[in-house]
């Protein structure tokens, strides 16, 4: 299996795509375009304020003897 990104913002891109689909050994999977804040939910983001102020207390914690 491959897979390969395409942007369809050119016409080339569009009669390729268009093309593909017509071929018996090609799956087209178009994405589906999330907001920002689902995408963030989906992968369990968080504020860089908070993941900042863990990094710095992991780095303290290992290294506080040292």
């Amino acid at each position: 299996m491959v897979t390969v990104v395409i942007e369809e913002n050119s016409p080339q891109a569009k009669k390729f795509l268009a093309y593909a689909r017509t071929l018996p050994f090609v799956t087209v999977v178009e994405a589906k375009k999330k907001s920002f804040r689902a995408a963030v939910a989906e992968c369990n983001g968080r504020p860089a304020s908070e993941f900042f102020e863990e990094m710095r207390r992991q780095a303290k914690e290992r290294f506080k003897n040292a």
